[in-house]
């Protein structure tokens, strides 16, 4: 029995070594915190929209060329700066041929992905619904990519 009494003993001895060990690091007056705080990473700034070529980029654009292939016109943003940016609008080009080849149908366009480089944000994808074309092209407009330059 005293082997048992005495591995007894240690382990309570333990468990109150560990007790006041843990309890004697705490401050009576909480956690103080000296210095200054440190900047918060950067997730805000203007967002805009690339385009190829020498063109400018582009913050709530009422037209915008997608690639050679669909041209968005007459945009109306609901939204623009978030993870999302949403308008109405028409989609016209050889993407959603021949339905719209030449003459526009009305749309919904949502741009997403949105990738921050220093404090200026692009969105990197887009979505194109038109409601007046058939399936296949719809399925043709679903995620288009987008330019986003380079850092």
């Amino acid at each position: 029995m005293r082997p048992l009494t005495a591995t007894l003993g240690v382990l309570a001895l333990a468990g109150g070594l560990l007790g006041v060990s843990l309890c004697g690091c705490a401050d009576p007056g909480g956690l103080k915190v000296s210095g200054p705080a440190q900047s918060p990473s950067v997730t805000s700034g203007p967002v805009f929209v690339a385009q190829a070529g020498p063109k400018p980029r582009l913050r709530r654009p009422e037209s915008f060329d997608i690639g050679k292939d669909v041209t968005l016109t007459g945009l109306r943003w609901r939204t623009w700066g978030g993870p999302t940016a949403e308008a109405t609008g028409e989609v016209a080009g050889a993407r959603c041929a021949p339905a719209c080849r030449d003459k526009p149908v009305k749309a919904e366009i949502t741009f997403t992905g949105l990738v921050r480089h220093d404090r200026v944000g692009y969105y990197s994808r887009a979505t194109v619904s038109a409601r007046g074309l058939p399936p296949e092209q719809r399925e043709e407009l679903r995620d288009l990519r987008l330019l986003v330059p380079q850092g």
